[in-house]
This record gives structure tokens, sequence and C-alpha cells, in this order.
């Protein structure tokens, strides 16, 4: 009911979201309109040396027509440019949609080969104040592991593998919702590309890396429009996947990325540490017992990257040697995978870093590889990919962790230079492990491998942060959050210390000031939650506040976000950190979460863009357990979040219908999570609230009524069930806490 909530609301924002539309002048340039007013003024088309506007390229011809893709019928203007000799270099179109006006699809074909090792550009935009461009406000993501990057349209920088998407808007200078925005990002093969920005322009093309653009070969650039920024996210997201074909990641989807599990992370204690002088292989099991002696099912382990052999050695950082061998070292695990995998029983996620030029793989295999002096890539990635994924047997692997995307790129020249390799290399990973029924989690990856990833339905998460050995920010994954979701990649928080506990003997020792903030993080993360703690040293109540007792996490139907004042006037995007999401409860309607890094004042104007579908909501502080109210009719009121022991605020706005609001499962991270709460059915002054239990479990329910008195009841679960527990009035006089 949920997913089918969210459609209808997509539906609905596609169909009223902004237009966009486009002018052409007499000498074949263009601009682009949002809602019929100037919003981008095209620029020159360039390839290598080549230009518009006398300087090598001249129109041949002009060609109107129409077509059908993968985002439907579309009418298209098609300019043939050619050189001075009257060679045809290039083919620039522009896809509008009848049924979908929000986008325009730029088209580069090219009719030859071409041998120019400049890269091209087109489309291009006026970033040029002076020269009469609009100076909107913006951002990108940027750098490792995406991050955002506030900017102007003048001041807009592409960085290496970088500065997509690039988000255009006007920021409200009161916070309110916002008005129309656009996003402009690749639509295929997103590492064939580069982000441009100089001489005034800013825009995107073949890379210049490049050494050859085929005959025949095509690339295409998306500009979406929508209506403020989580919700243009969205739609820019929709229509990508659209392309692709790809779903949203499953949440619950596998028996990782839907549970608990235990991960050895840099930055964890047992990253490449044991805490004694004894083997990985006598460690690990005790670490097991010690777990199932507390209550804690973890129901997934990750092996980080000190398992296996190496050409050279490890920093501190876990950076180092490229991969020799994907097995175990006798030093590790003496027995070998399949014995350790026996003792633990569950399935696992496993690192793996850049391949060595030196790699068995490289001397034995009958494949070739592109090599370079400190890594390489197979030729034919999917032929690789797909043998090399049957020779886990008895592994228990179920998800691949392909860490050191940045540097498996940089270092090998083919990746570069040969223009569809790079995708290739992405996908013939993904196909692989899609064709062994294993799923992909990115680490290390630029911006373009997470765009390169929304055709991949294989690739269910990446990591949203750096490593958590540098945790000062570490835990603030809203603002990358929102791009990854939006291509349906869930962003992982990495694992985390559960204890404020010194972790003496571990690789770190901590420790962690604000372990509740990092629980939390990855709870609204949507993705799998990772403690690293060492033995006897982990928190269980923490943990298990983001689970059920089998050890299912409890999440919200979409992943944190930031509020959409982070994107006002005057207010830096990347260091705002009010972030929001929600569940969706079949007859309740969305119930939202809020958390503040810094506690301040939450109005109905924070909700309201996240899809408000009540008057009133009860605010309940999961910290201090008060209550206040927040409604539609005076969208100005506010409340004020009380901070809690660890100095940020976090609460729960529950709509307010027929007089009762769900507050669910207090302790739970995610107190009203759909998963645990699927319907709420109201009879009058009756409550009827549908409760999903794992065996054995006992579940309190709480609600409160429109006075702010919160009273609970508690059911148990013999089995595994959907059960309902009622509410009338007659009950708050014996249940009122």
């Amino acid at each position: 009911m949920a997913s089918l909530w969210h459609g209808l609301l997509l539906a609905l924002h596609l169909a009223q979201g902004a237009e966009l539309s486009l002018n052409f002048n007499k000498d074949d340039g263009f601009a682009v309109l949002l809602d019929g007013q100037a919003w981008l003024q095209g620029g020159p088309v360039r390839v290598g040396s080549l230009a518009s506007g006398g300087a090598g390229l001249r129109t041949a011809k002009r060609v109107s027509g129409q077509g059908h893709d993968e985002l439907g019928h579309y009418e298209t203007v098609t300019l043939v440019w050619a050189d001075k000799d009257g060679n045809e270099v290039i083919h620039t179109s522009f896809r509008t949609y009848p049924q979908d006006a929000g986008m325009i699809v730029f088209e580069q074909y090219f009719p030859q080969d071409v041998h120019l090792p400049a890269g091209t550009l087109f489309p291009s935009f006026q970033s040029n104040v002076s020269g009469g461009a609009r100076d909107l406000d913006c951002f990108a993501y940027h750098g490792i592991f995406p991050s955002l990057r506030r900017c102007k349209l003048s001041t807009y920088e592409a960085t290496h593998q970088g500065g997509a998407p690039m988000v255009l808007y006007e920021a409200s200078a009161t916070g309110g919702p916002l008005a129309a925005m656009t996003v402009f990002s690749p639509l295929s093969f997103p590492k064939a590309q580069h982000m441009f920005s100089a001489d005034g322009l800013v825009g995107a093309g073949i890379k210049s890396t490049v050494e050859v653009i085929p005959a025949g070969w095509q690339q295409l650039f998306l500009l979406s429009a929508g209506s403020g920024i989580n919700d243009g996210m969205m739609a820019w997201g929709d229509r990508m996947l659209k392309f692709t074909g790809k779903p949203r990641a499953d949440m619950y989807g596998d028996d990782v990325i839907s549970t608990i599990g235990f991960w050895t992370d840099n930055g964890g204690y047992y990253h490449y540490a044991t805490g004694t002088n004894e083997s990985y292989e006598e460690v690990l099991p005790r670490v097991k017992d010690y777990h199932d002696s507390i209550g804690v099912p973890f129901r997934h382990w990750q092996f980080d990257s000190w398992f296996y052999p190496k050409d050279g050695a490890v920093s501190s950082g876990g950076g180092g040697g490229a991969v020799v061998n994907w097995t175990a070292m006798p030093s590790v695990f003496p027995s070998g995978m399949a014995y350790i995998q026996a003792k633990l029983g569950v399935p696992m996620v496993m690192h793996n870093r850049q391949w060595s030029p030196k790699s068995d793989y490289v001397k034995h295999e009958p494949y070739n590889w592109y090599k370079s002096e400190k890594a390489a890539v197979p030729e034919d990635p999917t032929a690789f990919f797909k043998y090399f994924f049957k020779q886990q047997e008895g592994w228990g692997l179920a998800m691949y962790e392909q860490d050191w995307m940045c540097t498996e790129y940089d270092q090998v020249e083919a990746l570069q230079r040969n223009i569809s390799m790079a995708d290739d290399w992405l996908r013939g990973m993904a196909l692989g492990a899609a064709s062994s029924g294993r799923t992909v989690q990115y680490c290390m990856p630029y911006p373009y491998d997470l765009l390169s990833a929304a055709a991949y339905p294989a690739v269910t998460n990446a990591r949203a942060t750096g490593d958590y050995i540098d945790r000062e920010t570490q835990w603030a994954i809203g603002a990358t959050s929102m791009f990854y979701w939006a291509i349906g990649i869930l962003p992982f928080k990495d694992g985390f210390y559960s204890s404020n506990l010194p972790q003496v003997g571990g690789q770190v020792v901590g420790p962690e000031t604000q372990p509740d903030r990092a629980a939390l993080m990855a709870a609204l993360s949507g993705a799998m939650v990772g403690p690293m703690d060492g033995i006897n040293l982990l928190n269980a109540s923490r943990v298990m506040s983001s689970c059920r007792s089998d050890g299912v996490l409890l999440k919200p139907d979409k992943p944190v976000a930031p509020f959409e004042s982070c994107f006002a006037a005057g207010v830096d995007p990347a260091t705002c950190f009010d972030y929001i999401t929600y569940s969706d409860i079949s007859g309740l309607g969305r119930a939202f979460y809020v958390f503040m890094n810094s506690p301040g004042r939450v109005s109905f104007r924070d909700i309201m863009p996240m899809g408000a579908t009540a008057k009133d909501y009860v605010v309940y502080n999961w910290y201090t357990e008060s209550v206040s109210w927040l409604s539609s009719r005076t969208p100005s009121s506010e409340v004020e979040l009380a901070r809690g022991y660890e100095g940020h605020a976090y609460a729960l706005a529950a709509p307010l219908v027929n007089g009762w609001a769900l507050l669910g499962e207090r302790r739970k991270l995610v107190p009203t999570a759909s998963l645990r709460f699927p319907s709420v059915r109201y009879a009058g002054k009756l409550l009827e609230v549908s409760v999903r239990g794992a065996a054995g479990e006992l579940v309190e329910v709480c609600v409160a009524n429109s006075t702010g008195k919160v009273f609970c009841k508690s059911l148990r679960f013999a089995a595994a069930a959907v059960s309902t527990i009622e509410f009338e009035s007659s009950d708050e006089l014996a249940l009122v806490v």
C-alpha cells in the first residue's frame, strides 16, 4: 500500500509539475523556458577544436521529426553540423515529450568516427551573468562518496568524474516551499561523458580523454523539471529509472538489505585487528556466540579487505595493495571460507578492491585484461564476472562490495580512453552478480558511477559516507541520500560503534560520543544497520531499537533527506543537517520522522513539502516524550524540539485523525514503520491497529489522543503473524502513561 501511495503522489506531481519548453533563433541558438519564463540560454556546440559560431562548425541542415524511446513518444528538432569541407561531424537533437512536458532530452549523434582528443560539448548553457545569464542558485555532487556542494550558475565547477547531477533553482527568501527547479545529468553512458565549466559556459559532452568516438555513437543528457528540491529530485530520478527500466531498490528485497548485520569495516573493532593474538577463524565464532548470548540476532556479516591476499602493504586506513586472489589467506581462515561460513551460518557481504595486474586471474584465467602499473580490468567484463561469481561455492556470499572504485578507474587508462569501457566494467559486474543471485554495493564511487548504476538492478545500495574511522560528519547522510534514492539506490551509512565505551583492543578505540545519532542515521537510511563493536562491548538495546526481535529492520518508506528549508536563501545545504522522512500507513496517511542536529523550531511548512496528508499532527519528542501539535490551519505555527542527551533532537509527527494519533513503538528508532503497522482503521471512537510481529515478540503499541495524553497496550505473538489491537475512549483512564 505504501508503494501504491507513493505512485499516486508521483503521478499527481508529474501531471501538475513544472513545464519546460524551447525557443530557437534564426542562428540555431536556443533557450530553455521553465513554466514559460526564461531559464537557461543555450551556448555553442563543440567537437574537439571545432565549434559553432564561426569556429569550424556550421549548420548543414535542420530537421524536425518524431520518434519513440524508453521515455515515450517524442518530437525532435535535429541540427546537422558539418566542418568547412562539408563533412558531417555531429548531429545535435532536442527531444520533447508531449505526455511529459517536464523534461527535455539532448542528443549527440556521430555519423562517422571522430578522432579529436578534446571532447565534445552539447548542450551548453551560458553562465556568464554579464552576458545576460540568470545567476541561478545551484548545487551538484562531487568526489568519492559523492557530497553536495553549493554554487551559483556563475560559479559552478565541473570536477573529475563529478559535478552531476547539477540542480538549478531560485532560493526562497522566506524559507517557504520552493518554486520550480531543474536537474541536469547524463542519461546514457554516464562514464563516457564529462560535465563542463569554462569560458562562461556550463554543460556536458563526451569526455576529453576518449581517443575515438565511433560512428553511430549516441550520447543522451536529461534536463528534468520539478517543484521543490525533494520532489524535483524524485521526478528527475523517476525519469532516469523509466529510461533504464530499473526499479528502485526494495528495502526488504533480500536477507542482507532488510536486516541488522555485524560489520568489520575501516574504523570498526575487527578491521585488521582481532583484539587478541589469535586468528580471525578462532575469534569470530566467539563473537557470534556473544551476540547470541545477549539476544542480538545479526542476520548477516560483512568481511572487509583483511581476509584476502594483496600485492602490497596495507595502510592504517585500509588502502594499499591490489587484490591478487579473492579468497581467504591461510593466516586468516586456515580451514577456508566454507568452514567459517558453517560456523557463522548467515549471508555474507564481502569486500573487494581493484584488481592487481599480477593477480592470478590475469596470469592464469582465459580472459584478456587491460593492465596498468597498479591495476587491471578485464577486456570483457561480462564474461569475466559471470565466471568469477561461480567461484565462491560454500561462502554464503550474498552481497559483493566493490570498493576503491575511484582507484580502479583512475589507474586503468583503458577505462578513460575507450568510450564504452568504464560503463561496460560496471555493467559486467552487475550482470555477473545478478546471474549468480547476488547483489552489489558500491564503495568509494564517483558520482558518474552512481549515475551508471541507475541502469543495474543488482546494485541495490552504495556507501553514502566516508569510512567510520573519520567520523566527525561521517553520519550526515541526508544530502547524499537524496541523490542516491532518486535513482533507486539505498544510501548505506557504513558501520558504527553502538556503545560509548572505549573499544580497547580494536583497530579504533573511540569512544563513539554520539552512538544514538549513528544508529539513528543508519536506521533512517533505509539500508542495512551495521554495528562494529568488539566482544562484550555492544549496546544491545540500542541495536535492537532499529529492528524487530528477529533482526528484521523497521525502516521508513523513503531514506532521509534534507528539509526543504535547507535550500532557502542564505542557507548552505551542504551544512544543513535538518532531515526528514516518513512512513505511509494504510488508513492513517503519512507519519514523519524529524531529525535536527542543532535543535530548533519546526513548522507545518517543514513537513508540507514532503506530502502531509492530515490537517493536524501530534509531535512526539523521542527523547523528552513531550507532546505538541502542528496544524495546516496555521502553516506558520511552530513547535520547539528540545534536544536529547546527545545534543540533537528527534521527533515523530503523527497524523491526528478522529481524535487519535498512532505513536507506535516509542522506543524504536522508526516508531511507526509500515512493516510493523500495515494498516489502521477508525470506527467512531474505536481505533483498530494492525500489527505485524515475529514469533515470540512482545510489541508495545502507543497512541495519543487529542488532549495530548499517551497510552499504550502490549501484544504478544506466539507465531509470526499480523494481529489487531484496539483502543477506545474507555481505555484512557486505565492506560495513561
